[in-house]
């Protein structure tokens, strides 16, 4: 039983390491972008110096509140004061996440003994949604990995009211997780536990209603959400239903990853409501599998269940089914490294991704020149690189704002905020503007505007 004290931690601070070490050295190849890294960086640099999160990389002076709701990022502000930089961000994240695997990997071990609890904490550590995430910048949902993991353990042992209290905070990470604290209580409803349930769906109806109609519209220069377009309604349900595909990918990778074990848990409900609004996108990014930050929250949910569902299966009367407890243990484990050959974790075991080529090490040299407190309008990979340092908005500067500098890498224009063709053509008429060219080195280029005289 003393293993089972140290082993969730041990395992925690391994995967902690192992996730700093991939974002910070992603990060220093200058692979983060100023959408979405810069973005939360600017954010939580207001919060440290007491301002409203206002990031000029969406909008000069545009509050990020009026974007998404994500109050819950107050809490990296102390972080902030101790290390002021992109970077601590990234660490925040990797930290959020490694503090996931304890409560599950706790449960596990209870549940099924040494062995099988060390392989399914394994799993859930190189659970594919999470390394999607650490290879998609910082987002805010890293939040919600730790709280929905305990939040699962406590519904999977019984405990109604702590599963509620450590749902509840996922109000404050975003507009979205509404759907989550329902679901939550649906599972108590189900459970007997009518009161609990029913305040918990209500506060989480209500919490959403608040925010989508009122507080995100206050803050957004429009006077709207900005994302009710993203929904196309049930026509995605049913061409899922008639022409099985991406969607039907993701469903059977999220099983897959418990070798389909996890239906037999109805704790499994709490990502159904996720995943219809999601599906109800005709973007692909909110139901596809690669590097987004979406599928972080199903992880703790699907592996809590599986959990839960290797007890159910345990103790049933077929033999088989008693088989498939025992052998979905390790092949939940071989399913989540055969994911992981096409997922960021892996590049980990290249000597190559320690290496900062000529590249890398231009861009290190040409942003060295611009001096910090200076106005930018930085490309979206280089935007990061100075957001903690100096007032940063995207090129090509759409909104006008005034800037001193401008910086860009011309061999990676991605399409925010404009097309490659509408960044080059921004960047010819820079000279006319009154900028000159003060180093162009290995594609990235930096002009400085001339004096007034």
């Amino acid at each position: 039983m003393k293993a089972h004290r140290w082993i969730p931690y041990a395992l925690a601070a391994l995967c902690c390491a192992v996730y700093t070490t991939y974002s910070l050295v992603r990060h220093a190849r200058v692979e983060t972008a100023g959408y979405d890294l810069g973005i939360f960086d600017q954010a939580v640099r207001s919060y440290a110096g007491l301002h409203a999160p206002i990031v000029s990389i969406k909008q000069p002076g545009f509050n990020l509140l009026g974007d998404h709701f994500h109050p819950i990022l107050v809490l990296l502000v102390p972080l902030y004061w101790l290390w002021p930089s992109a970077s601590a961000l990234l660490f925040a994240q990797a930290l959020l996440f490694a503090i996931s695997i304890v409560p599950v990997t706790r449960l596990a071990l209870r549940r099924l003994g040494t062995p099988y609890g060390v392989m399914v904490g394994l799993s859930y550590g190189l659970a594919w949604g999470l390394q999607s995430a650490l290879a998609f910048d910082f987002h805010e949902v890293a939040f919600a990995v730790p709280l929905l993991a305990f939040a699962m353990v406590a519904l999977a042992e019984s405990r109604w009211r702590a599963a509620a209290l450590w749902t509840l905070p996922l109000l404050l990470v975003k507009e979205d997780m509404g759907f989550i604290v329902c679901a939550v209580g649906g599972v108590l409803l189900l459970k007997r536990q009518w009161r609990l349930g029913a305040a918990l769906i209500a506060t989480g109806a209500a919490a959403m209603a608040l925010v989508l109609f009122v507080v995100i519209p206050y803050f957004n220069p429009a006077g709207v959400y900005p994302y009710w377009g993203r929904l196309s309604g049930a026509d995605s349900l049913l061409q899922m239903a008639n022409e099985p595909g991406p969607k039907s990918v993701l469903l059977l990778t999220l099983l897959g990853a418990t070798a389909f074990a996890a239906v037999r848990s109805p704790l499994l409900l709490v990502a159904v409501p996720n995943l219809l609004y999601r599906f109800m996108s005709p973007r692909p990014e909110y139901w596809g599998t690669g590097f987004v930050h979406y599928n972080a929250v199903l992880m703790p949910i699907v592996f809590v269940a599986f959990v839960d569902a290797l007890g159910l299966l345990s103790a049933a009367r077929c033999g088989l089914l008693r088989f498939y407890a025992r052998a979905a243990v390790p092949a939940a484990l071989i399913v989540a490294l055969a994911l992981s050959v096409q997922r960021p974790l892996l590049q980990m075991t290249d000597p190559d991704f320690y290496h900062l080529d000529a590249h890398m090490i231009a861009v290190r040299d040409v942003l060295r020149l611009i001096p910090s407190g200076a106005s930018v309008s930085a490309g979206d990979y280089l935007a990061p690189q100075l957001s903690d340092r100096c007032d940063v908005v995207l090129f090509p500067n759409l909104y006008h704002a005034p800037v001193d500098w401008v910086v860009v890498d011309t061999t990676r224009m991605w399409v925010v905020p404009a097309p490659a063709p509408v960044q080059l053509q921004a960047l010819q008429a820079l000279p006319s503007q009154g900028f000159h060219l003060v180093a162009a080195q290995s594609g990235i280029v930096l002009y400085h505007r001339w004096p007034v005289q």
